[in-house]
């Protein structure tokens, strides 16, 4: 035994000191899914869409438009033209009034599927010639006493995506799972209460990145994501951050297709900083805010435009290249096999679990919402 020189101090021997510990564990690593919860939930899609027969690994939704109100013209006319060669006649009805430019005509007979005999410079307007000119359909105006005529229906149509599993295995030795530990009772049941919060950012990031697959038995089934389903309404922002006309361009498209929000936007962090400049420094004088004196600087989390009002969130799990404008009321998860605790059959020495759950991710209506590239 060694001789230690007195007097003893903090530095002496510390042999048989105790530990002076905290008796909970910190996790700093993000786990907060924005996404998940502003469409509602693991199955917020349930009570939107209002599935039924569930229980299938595939999921549809129906979906239906109105007629569509413009065509265009597929050759070139003068202005004495009465027969008009367009890309789709079936759209309009004898007694439409269509528009070409500043000219209005009034469809006397639709006579083929691509062929309309009109009257040309209906109320005094001017007839002109035109090259392959839009015709968009302003009103209607029926002859007295006329029979009825039939206009091409539109068809329905279903979209689908496939439910996805996330798993986690749990496993501890036995002998481990005995030892006394500062911050809990049992390290068994630690790891598997963290094991949710941890797969609930793959979904999260899932709604953002997922790609769809059928799947087979040697190959996963995807649930895809928004990438899949938002295809119309994009907006390229040059040259990497978007501008208030890139948002509200965005917005547009949507509200004219028939969109009608609010939306919610979710962003990175490089990007949430672009956008708080930009109101920041154009938006400034135009903004309502409640003034505090002990507060400098401002977090833009909603703007109000034209076509529609933006929650605008910060999120951790989103792509740096792509901006979703999603409308919560068409989006949405569903649980085809909430998350479940299992115990699994021992290998050896050592406990051994897994947690499993199986969802799928839904969209409808590709034209109310937008995407920023």
């Amino acid at each position: 035994m060694a001789q230690l020189v007195q007097p003893i101090t903090t530095y002496s021997d510390t042999t048989l000191a105790k530990r002076m510990i905290t008796d909970v564990i910190s996790i700093i690593d993000p786990r907060d899914t924005p996404m998940i919860e502003q469409l509602g939930g693991l199955d917020g899609a349930s009570g939107k869409f209002n599935f039924t027969n569930r229980g299938a690994t595939l999921a549809e939704w129906a979906e239906d438009t109105l007629f569509a109100m413009a065509s265009t013209i597929t050759e070139t006319i003068e202005s004495n033209t009465t027969t008009l060669t367009v890309a789709d006649a079936y759209i309009f009805q004898e007694g439409d009034i269509i528009m070409i430019g500043t000219e209005f005509l009034w469809v006397s007979a639709v006579a083929s599927s691509t062929t309309l005999t009109v009257t040309r410079a209906l109320g005094s307007t001017a007839a002109s010639a035109a090259d392959n000119a839009v015709i968009t359909l302003v009103g209607q105006a029926r002859l007295d006493g006329q029979d009825s005529h039939d206009r091409g229906f539109t068809d329905k149509t279903t979209n689908s995506n496939y439910s996805q599993i996330f798993h986690g295995q749990v496993m501890v030795a036995r002998s481990a799972n005995q030892v006394p530990q500062y911050g809990l009772t049992s390290d068994f049941d630690y790891q598997v209460e963290k094991t949710v919060p941890s797969l609930l950012r793959l979904i999260e990031r899932n709604i953002f990145h997922g790609t769809r697959n059928a799947g087979s038995a040697t190959t996963p089934r995807t649930s895809g994501g928004l990438p899949i389903f938002i295809t119309d309404n994009t907006v390229n922002c040059t040259p990497t951050a978007p501008t208030q006309a890139n948002i509200e361009d965005a917005l547009q498209m949507a509200w004219e297709d028939g969109g009608t929000g609010p939306w919610v936007m979710h962003v990175s962090g490089d990007i949430m900083q672009a956008v708080k400049n930009l109101y920041d420094t154009s938006a400034m004088p135009y903004l309502q805010v409640t003034r505090q004196e002990d507060t400098l600087g401002m977090v833009v989390t909603k703007f109000h435009t034209p076509f529609g009002d933006v929650d605008l969130t910060l999120n951790r799990w989103v792509p740096v290249t792509k901006i979703y404008l999603v409308d919560p009321k068409h989006a949405g998860l569903l649980t085809y096999y909430p998350f479940t605790w299992e115990p699994l059959a021992k290998t050896g020495d050592a406990d051994k679990s897994e947690v499993v759950g199986e969802f799928l991710f839904a969209l409808r209506q590709d034209k109310a919402h937008a995407v920023l590239t």
